[in-house]
């Protein structure tokens, strides 16, 4: 029987797996003189790693990077876009259409996010 390389290398067979959910959504970032950012976002660069967060009393933040979008989104502007929900962050099902979370920076809301659709995909690697 002939060994494997990952075999070779003393690393065990294990299969790792998670699951990934994905929104789009319509972001909608507040002017900055109601409170909102000073400077655009740019959805596409992967970076801009915020929260979304229910609008109510207590609501736990959840976090999420933006992988997709128009190329900036300034202060006072919408745009359509799609983030991805950190593994594992909450149970996204009752992510329905239509739904809007507030976009939040710490503790600061920025912004709104209204859901269009909510997706998941696993990976097994």
């Amino acid at each position: 029987m002939q060994r494997t390389e990952w075999q070779k290398s003393g690393l065990s067979a294990r299969i790792i797996s998670a699951v990934s959910a994905f929104l789009e959504a319509i972001v909608t970032l507040l002017p900055a003189d109601a409170g909102g950012r000073i400077r655009p976002i740019a959805p596409r660069d992967g970076n801009y790693c915020p929260a979304l967060r229910r609008a109510v009393r207590d609501a736990p933040s959840i976090p999420i990077r933006f992988i997709e979008g128009p190329p900036w989104i300034a202060p006072g502007q919408d745009g359509k876009v799609v983030v991805e929900i950190e593994a594992g962050a909450l149970d996204c099902a009752g992510f329905a259409s239509g739904l809007e979370l507030e976009l939040v920076e710490g503790e600061r809301v920025v912004g709104l996010v209204t859901v269009v659709r909510l997706w998941r995909e696993a990976m097994v690697g």
